[in-house]
């Protein structure tokens, strides 16, 4: 090889690497937070997965260790990735979802087109905003409100309007 020339992994290192870098070939000894943050995003659309995947991983986790940092807010459940329910720690989160934005927006033309044009987005965030400050909500509680706000309109592409503009953690104790 020349100097300077980059060696070419072979198929099977690069399916090993990748399952390191994803902590898939040995239970790792790291704590939770870094193993999350390796991970850039744990799925978690329904409440186990995390909890299986991050049990398989490390090699002394409890589910206390996760439970805790979720209601620490030192990890997160929030839509983001494929606009579905992930894993992040706090501070990735708020780094990933200003870059994701645009992906977001795609998403919501994507899967509601005609029943999102016209949206006043803007107006939508806001009354979302103003409502969850007073309180966590569920998503079924800011449904009711913009159906309130805007009743001829689809109340699912209302609610998937502000989720994909508006950051937004689920609270403890779901995900939980």
């Amino acid at each position: 090889m020349t100097q300077g020339a980059e060696r070419i992994l072979i198929l099977r290192e690069l399916n090993r690497a990748t399952l390191a870098r994803q902590l898939l070939l040995d239970r790792a000894t790291i704590p939770v937070p870094d193993a999350v943050a390796r991970l850039v995003g744990l799925q978690a659309q329904v409440p186990n997965p995390p909890y299986i995947g991050l049990w398989t991983r490390l090699r002394d986790f409890r589910r206390d260790d996760l439970t805790r940092l979720l209601e620490e807010r030192r990890v997160v459940r929030a839509p983001l990735l494929r606009s579905t329910l992930h894993l992040f720690t706090a501070e990735d989160y708020a780094l990933l979802r200003p870059a994701l934005q645009p992906a977001l927006t795609r998403a919501l033309a994507a899967f509601f087109g005609r029943r999102a044009k016209g949206l006043d987005i803007a107006r939508l965030v806001a009354a979302a905003r103003a409502h969850l400050q007073e309180t966590p909500r569920t998503f079924t509680e800011l449904r009711a409100l913009l159906s309130d706000l805007e009743p001829d309109r689809d109340p699912e592409a209302l609610a998937y309007a502000v989720r994909t503009h508006l950051p937004l953690v689920q609270a403890p104790p779901g995900g939980a």
